[in-house]
């Protein structure tokens, strides 16, 4: 355990350090590499259901005309800091619009429209919506998917290619503590 922790304490002759070695700050890299790449590997699978339903609508939904009732714009704001501290603001929008249906789908007379952007129709307005009709309270708008299909894939990608890194970092990383370890042993015999 010598070098690895520094602060003074000993134990049982061993010294701690709370530096801890570029072999051990490697692997914590490599660490945090694995997990942001995994939890990309999880939303790409999240993603990939709404990607396949909004894919299934936009080929199978049943079209109606239907009215506006209520419009729900929801906005979506994520801030970014790169490492000279300048921040970075971006914004972008999705609406929840609540219709009822010139003609009746599975026996429901309303629906919620997914819109992937702001929806600046209002409450009487007419819109020509696609019906789930295997779940007919869920609706897009015709050529407006609300997941498109190459996001999950893009989430994959980048997921793969972290941990792709991660574990070759991995591997680096402890070849080379492995030689430095031979390199010691050799010196001090």
């Amino acid at each position: 355990m010598r070098g690895q922790f520094q602060n003074g304490r000993s134990f049982v002759g061993k010294t701690w350090s709370l530096r801890l070695s570029g072999y051990a700050a490697g692997l914590v890299a490599m660490s945090i590499l694995l997990f942001v790449g995994v939890i990309f590997l999880i939303v790409s699978l999240a993603l990939r259901s709404s990607a396949a339903l909004s894919s299934f609508v936009q080929a199978h939904g049943v079209q109606r005309q239907a009215v506006i009732l209520n419009v729900d714009n929801i906005v979506h704001t994520s801030t970014s800091t790169n490492g000279s501290g300048h921040t970075t603001t971006s914004t972008t929008y999705s609406a929840l619009v609540l219709v009822r249906l010139a003609h009746p789908v599975g026996g429901q007379t309303q629906t919620t429209v997914h819109v992937p952007r702001y929806e600046t129709a209002g409450t009487g307005d007419t819109l020509t919506v696609l019906v789930d009709p295997d779940s007919p309270g869920y609706a897009e708008l015709p050529g407006s998917p609300s997941t498109p299909a190459l996001l999950p894939t893009i989430f994959l990608a980048v997921g793969a290619f972290l941990i792709l890194v991660a574990l070759t970092g991995t591997a680096i990383v402890g070849r080379l503590w492995l030689r430095s370890r031979r390199r010691a042993r050799e010196a001090s015999a």
